[in-house]
């Protein structure tokens, strides 16, 4: 019983941690593409096709843990197994807190992502990720990371409903 509970967290982790990378990665590169467009470079569907594809493979985590997708999968180990717990404490309170509960993956999913951002930024002075640069670029990746958390919490939630 408790292996395949495992195997379900895992497994809801890795759907949930590749959808927000894919998401990020994608939002990531936009987020430069349209950085482009505006001093005047002329992008085409090809182009912005190939460069979503390099980013998408030049991120991917890896055995480096400086890599995007890698800190990626870092930030939602550690922050998804911290609002599981808090999630655990919300549904066992009485009262009006307990409406929380759905949104604690989602919030943990954001906050892994904008803490990841949020410490390159006193080393270099400005943030690493060149598609998180600027308030639309953070937000961005956030939502990438919120929607993480969403995957995770229907997927750890549909498959719990089946037992």
């Amino acid at each position: 019983m408790e292996r395949d509970r495992l195997f379900r967290v895992t497994l809801a982790y890795l759907l949930a941690a590749a959808a927000g990378y894919a998401v990020a990665s994608i939002f990531f590169t936009s987020a430069n593409l349209i950085r482009l467009s505006a001093v005047g470079a002329e992008i085409s569907f090809a182009d912005a096709l190939r460069t979503f594809l390099f980013d998408m493979r030049g991120m991917a985590p890896s055995m480096v843990w400086t890599q995007y997708g890698s800190l990626i999968f870092i930030g939602f180990a550690i922050a998804f197994p911290v609002a599981a717990y808090l999630r655990r404490v919300v549904l066992r309170s009485t009262g009006p807190i307990r409406k929380i509960a759905p949104y604690l993956f989602p919030i943990a999913g954001a906050t892994a992502i904008a803490v990841i951002l949020l410490t390159s930024y006193p080393k270099y002075e400005v943030f690493m990720f060149a598609g998180a640069r600027g308030t639309f670029g953070s937000l961005a990746q956030c939502l990438a990371g919120a929607l993480a958390g969403y995957v995770f919490h229907l997927t750890l939630n549909k498959r719990e409903a089946r037992s």
